[in-house]
């Protein structure tokens, strides 16, 4: 009997940022469908943790630090990966950084910290996956989280939207230059998720954190904020055999989020 085109399972993943959030919960649910993962972060105590879940569940994985703006720490990410788990079936981009603040109030320093993490390594990371990959038989799969953000826009996070809407026309160029190739490129791009960074940032920022929190999820058809699980399975879905046809995508996931001019 066939497998199942859903299945991931065997496969090899690269998951950055992986040790919170979204990225966490990727690499969970990548392990629990049975890839062997590899995830990284500029610090290494967010990733142990993690790396212990997966190997709990059962399947190969290794942590290790590394800073996306460094070239040659993210090709030693993905040299490491196809020594160690054989080769490099998805590449997953995630690691992202932003502050909130008016476009006329942030620095240079700030501006191109944000650009150099959610851009460049994407940059990075998608280059030295697809070198990898192009010498595997079965080619591979990239998937880029980017935000709708970069699809809308933000007031308060105008250099954070800008390097996500990057990342969305980034990952249409790839898809087209590697994908006779062998290699798919797509993007996510997430609405209103409950992580711990996300709801610390609102701790910190407003006066009023709850009262925030339900403005944004009133403006989300469904009614409520999104779970980080409910970002990693569709880029499971991108990673299958039951996406093949699909490259240059880019998938939002929002709940249907109403778009506003405003301060979010």
């Amino acid at each position: 009997m066939a497998g199942s085109p859903f299945s991931v399972a065997g496969k090899t993943v690269i998951v950055t940022g992986g040790g919170v959030g979204i990225g966490k919960s990727i690499a969970l649910e990548f392990a629990r469908a049975g890839a062997d993962v590899a995830i990284a972060s500029r610090k290494m105590e967010r990733l142990e943790g993690v790396t212990a879940e997966i190997q709990r569940l059962g399947r190969k994985s290794f942590a290790m630090a590394v800073d996306v703006r460094q070239e040659d720490q993210v090709r030693a990410l993905v040299e490491r990966a196809a020594t160690e788990l054989g080769r490099v079936d998805v590449m997953i981009n995630n690691a992202g950084a932003s502050f909130r603040a008016k476009p006329e109030d942030i620095s240079a320093n700030g501006w191109n910290t944000v650009v150099q993490i959610n851009l460049n390594g994407v940059f990075f990371g998608s280059k030295w996956a697809a070198k990898q990959m192009f010498e595997q038989p079965a080619g591979g799969s990239i998937i880029n989280i980017s935000s709708i953000a970069g699809v809308h826009g933000s007031t308060m996070m105008s250099h954070y939207g800008a390097s996500k809407a990057a990342v969305i026309t980034f990952t249409r160029e790839m898809a087209m230059a590697w994908g006779k190739r062998g290699v798919r490129v797509n993007c996510v791009a997430p609405g209103p998720i409950i992580t711990e960074g996300y709801l610390d940032v609102l701790a910190k920022t407003e006066a009023d954190a709850q009262k925030t929190h339900d403005r944004i999820a009133s403006r989300v058809a469904m009614g409520r904020w999104g779970k980080v699980e409910e970002i990693a399975h569709p880029c499971i879905f991108l990673a299958s055999d039951a996406a093949a046809f699909v490259n240059g995508a880019t998938l939002v996931i929002d709940g249907c989020a109403t778009p506003q001019i405003g301060d979010d």
